[in-house]
């Protein structure tokens, strides 16, 4: 089965908050609305290109989709035929427009909701008032029971919140939000985001160039113009106008980039999970994707050593004190590779086992009808 085709229109670039995590501020690409024409036609091939095919939309990009009064006509045009969605930072989610978007048949909103008191989340959202927008949210879930709409809420992880994720999730799953609840962990956003008091995470290593997020989404900005991804906010790297050429041209522009590998500035210094998330850390896939470990590091527990043996807690107090943690990452790295290795040979065995049982079974086969047809002749 094909993946779902997928792309993210941007409905406009403007936004009525600067959160922190946010380089909306620095965006010098043109700010504006898309108009109705621009998006009947950009629409019009995306349904042309997946022949039938039920895709999905999100209505994104770089500002509040809900700026854009355009945006609930843009959702009934496609919700026959698409799964839809954008993210909201809840302030204008108000009960009629939430109304207008049940009405128009969007499948779902993620709240952005940074924090769990008025102090966090007014830091981390740009002033907005935490005790509007958990109204908002809590007239959302109570008007969406029963319907198409689905509301889901997002957690982006920066120093300001970092150490409230477990309460920030457990308020947002007794507010009634459906989940599950994602996390982004703060990142560049093509190193337009350099503020290390606000987000310090690592770049990638180049072995991570290639980018799930371009080979799985097409991002299309106000104008109808396509661009690798949407942290492009000064739309220096752009894959071709989506409403004077044809989807094919600009998909196949695409895979071109994708084949021949990321060398844009942008893409280098990007650190954005979204591209590696469901990734596994270890080579045997054991303990889960890297978005959970993400998450496990802000998770609150009384004992982060609960599973381990008295030995192991000792010993990673040693290591701990001698400030050497990664020659313990390295040590379980090397049993991982170990236990790996195991795991290969077995399965070579096992392989080995299943065709020399089925070329057995070949042989009694063969052997059976040849003294069937020989029984016959016998017989005659």
């Amino acid at each position: 089965m094909s993946m779902m085709f997928r792309a993210e229109i941007e409905a406009t670039n403007r936004c009525n908050t600067r959160c922190l995590h946010c380089p909306h501020e620095a965006m010098s690409r043109p700010r504006g609305d898309m108009t109705w024409a621009t998006y009947e036609l950009i629409t019009s091939k995306i349904r042309d290109h997946t022949q039938g095919e039920k895709f999905a939309l999100s209505f994104s990009g770089m500002g509040e989709a809900l700026l854009n009064p355009e945006i609930y006509r843009f959702i009934k045009h496609v919700s026959p035929y698409a799964v839809t969605s954008f993210a909201s930072n809840g302030s204008v989610l108000t009960e009629s427009n939430i109304a207008k978007l049940i009405e128009a048949g969007l499948d779902r909103v993620y709240f952005s909701f940074n924090g769990d008191d008025p102090q966090t989340f007014f830091h981390m959202m740009g002033g907005l008032s935490y005790e509007r927008v958990l109204r908002n949210l809590r007239q959302s879930v109570r008007l969406s029971k029963g319907t198409r709409l689905q509301i889901h809420a997002n957690v982006s992880i920066t120093k300001a919140n970092q150490d409230r994720i477990s309460s920030i999730s457990q308020m947002l799953k007794e507010e009634g939000v459906e989940g599950p609840i994602t996390y982004s962990l703060c990142h560049s956003r093509g190193g337009n985001l350099r503020d290390e008091s606000v987000c310090d995470t690592p770049p990638m290593g180049q072995e991570n160039w290639g980018c799930d997020v371009l080979r799985n989404t097409l991002f299309v900005d106000w104008r109808g113009h396509a661009f690798i991804c949407d942290h492009d906010i000064h739309g220096e790297y752009g894959l071709g106008d989506l409403t004077a050429e044809p989807l094919p041209a600009i998909l196949s522009r695409r895979d071109r980039l994708l084949s021949d590998g990321l060398s844009f500035k942008m893409c280098q210094e990007c650190n954005d999970i979204m591209r590696i998330g469901d990734s596994a850390i270890l080579r045997s896939g054991a303990g889960g994707i890297f978005r959970d470990w993400i998450y496990d590091l802000y998770k609150e527990t009384d004992d982060p050593l609960s599973d381990a043996t008295e030995p192991f807690r000792w010993i990673y107090k040693i290591y701990a004190k001698e400030k050497r943690l990664d020659r313990l990452v390295n040590r379980l790295l090397a049993i991982e590779s170990s236990q790996q290795a195991r795991i290969d040979a077995l399965e070579a065995q096992l392989a080995e086992v299943r065709r020399s049982r089925t070329w057995k079974m070949t042989n009694a086969l063969k052997e059976a009808r040849a003294w069937f047809l020989q029984a016959g002749r016998s017989a005659n």
